[in-house]
Parts: C-alpha cells; structure tokens; sequence
C-alpha cells in the first residue's frame, strides 16, 4: 500500500521549541530575529531544522549553522524559480 503523508514545514514557534529542547534555549536571543524572516521563506521540515540544532553543544554555533542551512535553501529555491 502506497501512502503519501503531507508534513507542514518549520515555523517559528516550532523552531523555539526545538531550540528549547535541543539546545536548552529558554529566552529569545538576537539571532532568533534573523532565524524568523528566514523561515518565512525557507521549506524545512522540523527534523531538518533538528538535525542541524544536533550538530553542536554550543548554542551560538548551532544557530549560526541553522542560519547558513536556511539562507542555503532560500538560495536555492529562489535559483531554481529562476529556471522556471
């Protein structure tokens, strides 16, 4: 049996509670501003976003590499509009 199970993508409040959880984040830091306008545009999933949270201990630079991640796949999205 084939099943196709839609996911909505990363929001805002979804990416908080996964800071919160992974990273131990309780306040909101000068780089969530930034992290927010990406995520209007950026399609990822949660676990997308998780996976990068996971890959530092540090919290700055777990944020830093989420927000290359997200500026990579606007990058690529807006790239592949173009095309079209």
């Amino acid at each position: 049996m084939d099943m196709h199970i839609h996911l909505s993508y990363c929001t805002f409040g979804g990416f908080e509670t996964l800071a919160r959880n992974y990273l131990g984040i309780k306040e909101h830091l000068p780089l969530f501003d930034e992290i927010e306008s990406l995520l209007q545009n950026a399609e990822v999933t949660p676990a997308q976003v998780a996976q990068e949270l996971m890959k530092s201990e540090d919290a700055e630079a777990a944020l830093q590499g989420l927000i290359t991640m997200l500026k990579e796949r606007n990058n690529m999205e807006e790239t592949s509009e173009d095309e079209d």
